[in-house]
């Protein structure tokens, strides 16, 4: 069976991306980020733990072998990209002193 690639480029294009705060908890620290797509911040930061080229401030050296990803909060879709990047900073800040954690940077 063979895979349209151009439909598979166009869906891909127009999914659906919800803004979503999040913690990853390892070695019992825990880090707060946004991502548009969940998934796949999950796959990204495991991968690189598992191969010790983690960027994330601190998180590789904490790593335990575990990795934990909870969404938090979810951002307003409606929102223009200069109030999502106000939003993000302030989302961010806010669960970063709720949690105790330290903000992963883009």
């Amino acid at each position: 069976m063979a895979i349209d690639k151009r439909a598979a480029r166009s869906a891909w294009k127009e999914r659906k991306t919800e803004w979503t705060v999040y913690a990853a908890r390892t070695g019992g620290a825990v880090w707060v980020g946004v991502t548009r797509d969940l998934d796949a911040i999950g796959n990204r930061l495991g991968f690189t733990l598992r191969t010790g080229d983690c960027r994330t401030k601190g998180m590789q050296a904490a790593y335990d072998g575990t990795l934990d990803i909870e969404p938090l909060e979810t951002l307003d879709p409606t929102l223009g990209p200069l109030a999502r990047q106000e939003a993000i900073r302030e989302r961010r800040a806010h669960w970063c002193a709720a949690l105790g954690a330290t903000p992963i940077e883009a």
